[in-house]
């Protein structure tokens, strides 16, 4: 700003001077003229005479003119360019008392691009004095990782002349650096002439910071190896991620807009979804299993974490959705409860999950005030195929005597291989006696019947033994105590036949 009113100052006098001096030598010239004719209208005189009288005269026509046109002006001009500089002296006090208090960090540049003045908000900010900062000084200020693209792009502008809009670290008093967006502007004169630049700058660490979380937040939700659903209020979805695509089958295009309940696979029923969002809306996240139903209409199981989004009012705002595709982990944990609770030879209930059935009939027994048979099934011969014809012949031939006397049962009923060639029966929901004792007759005769194993024909027969609850009003141990007892009884009896325990004795 000085620069500009001193190249102006120093401009106008030299073309006034030039103009006074040419108006004042064609005064001289004229009024000599006028002078010399007027002389020549006079009596001849001395040449002594004559030159006073031409001084005198020339003197009284030139001291108007010379004060008119030359010493007038120059006072004039003086007191002009004086009243000009004060006035720009106290416009720089003004804007620099300005800037001082104004909350930008302002700076001010030569035309050698090296910093000339910092306003009083800059210093604060960083700590440093004005020496500190003048010239290049305010690069050491910068976080060395972007001095060099910083000084480089800032350069490139100078040499341009051209407004530039940058962003950097700078350090603060307090030792740590922060983003700041930094913009110059080019400064020129009334006649062009460049000189220098002015630059405001304002703290953005907030806003990166804040970036710099979206960005994270992008690439979580990119790269998660959960997918993600989130929907709006309406429960319409309006974003999903790759992996959601990968797992579902379904493009981000074709959810977009619906509700997520096109997943379902109807395996859980209206009450489970009911009680679902109840917990949700009540706690504002809800996490279980859910069996849900690929594009190509293959079921999966996930594991469902559902969290509400609340805006600054309280109010919903967004549902997010993350899951995690746990079928073959199911279906792994399906195999480890079946060897858990069946026999791995025959397929049928094993003594932990008869144990289970067992006691769960004896309560719906006493509920429904029903008779329940406990049976115990040992196969006769089976010891002597086993040691005749090996240890293949013999796991086929359990094999199918199980099938056999499984299929002679109801569906309600358990068959169970407790050890060996033993197995135990749980029959349920028995009103008559011939129920039951219809029911042992068939697996009589499903174990007598001849068993054919390639080419070997082989045969086996089974003594049973049974007890009748609430007859035998004892708990479940005692009631397979009890037909093992009655089992023993029927192998007494010639085998292949079935005894009552008789409670009463």
């Amino acid at each position: 700003m000085a620069d500009d009113s001193k190249t102006l100052i120093m401009k106008e006098p030299r073309q006034s001077a030039v103009w006074m001096l040419t108006v004042l030598a064609v005064s001289v010239f004229i009024i000599e003229v006028l002078v010399m004719v007027l002389l020549s209208s006079l009596p001849p005189m001395s040449e002594t005479a004559s030159a006073m009288i031409d001084a005198t005269l020339l003197s009284l026509f030139l001291f108007p003119i010379f004060y008119f046109l030359v010493f007038r002006p120059l006072i004039v001009n003086i007191t002009e360019r004086k009243m000009a500089e004060e006035a720009l002296r106290e416009s720089e006090m003004r804007f620099r008392r300005m800037a001082d208090h104004a909350p930008a960090l302002i700076w001010i540049s030569d035309t050698r691009n090296m910093g000339i003045w910092y306003n009083k908000h800059w210093l604060e900010y960083t700590g440093r004095s004005m020496d500190q900062e003048l010239g290049f000084g305010w690069l050491e200020g910068m976080h060395p990782d972007d001095r060099a693209r910083s000084a480089a792009f800032c350069q490139a502008s100078f040499d341009a002349r051209i407004k530039f809009e940058m962003e950097f670290r700078l350090r603060r008093a307090d030792g740590r650096y922060a983003w700041i967006a930094d913009v110059g502007v080019p400064r020129f004169d009334d006649n062009g002439e460049f000189l220098g630049y002015i630059g405001y700058c304002w703290d953005i660490n907030s806003r990166k910071v804040t970036e710099a979380r979206l960005q994270l937040a992008a690439n979580v939700f990119t790269h998660a190896r959960e997918g993600i659903l989130i929907a709006d209020a309406s429960g319409s979805i309006i974003d999903v991620n790759d992996t959601f695509s990968r797992i579902t089958g379904y493009d981000r295009e074709e959810v977009l807009g619906k509700n997520p309940r096109i997943l379902q696979s109807g395996r859980q029923s209206k009450e489970f979804y009911t009680i679902m969002w109840k917990e949700l809306l009540e706690k504002g996240h809800w996490t279980g299993e859910v069996w849900n139903r690929r594009k190509s209409g293959e079921v999966y199981a996930e594991m469902l974490t559902i969290s509400v989004v609340y805006d600054t009012d309280k109010a919903i705002q967004n549902y997010v959705a993350l899951f995690t595709d746990i079928t073959s982990m199911k279906e792994h944990q399906h195999q480890l409860e079946h060897i858990a609770h069946f026999d791995a030879l025959t397929g049928l209930p094993n003594r932990i999950l008869l144990a289970d059935r067992l006691h769960q009939a004896l309560a719906q027994s006493q509920r429904r005030n029903q008779t329940l048979a406990v049976v115990f099934v040992d196969l006769d011969g089976f010891k002597t195929v086993n040691d005749a014809h090996g240890h293949k012949i013999g796991d086929e031939l359990l094999i199918i005597v199980s099938q056999r006397m499984r299929s002679v049962l109801r569906e309600g009923d358990t068959l169970a291989r407790i050890g060996g060639d033993e197995f135990l029966a749980v029959l349920v929901d028995l009103e008559m006696p011939q129920d039951w004792q219809q029911l042992i007759s068939r697996l009589l005769e499903a174990a007598s019947a001849p068993v054919q194993i390639d080419d070997l024909e082989v045969n086996v027969s089974a003594s049973i033994g049974v007890t009748l609850y609430p007859d035998d009003d004892a708990d479940a141990d005692i009631l397979i105590r009890h037909a093992d007892q009655a089992m023993y009884l029927a192998k007494q009896a010639g085998k292949n036949c079935y005894r009552l325990f008789d409670a009463g004795r």
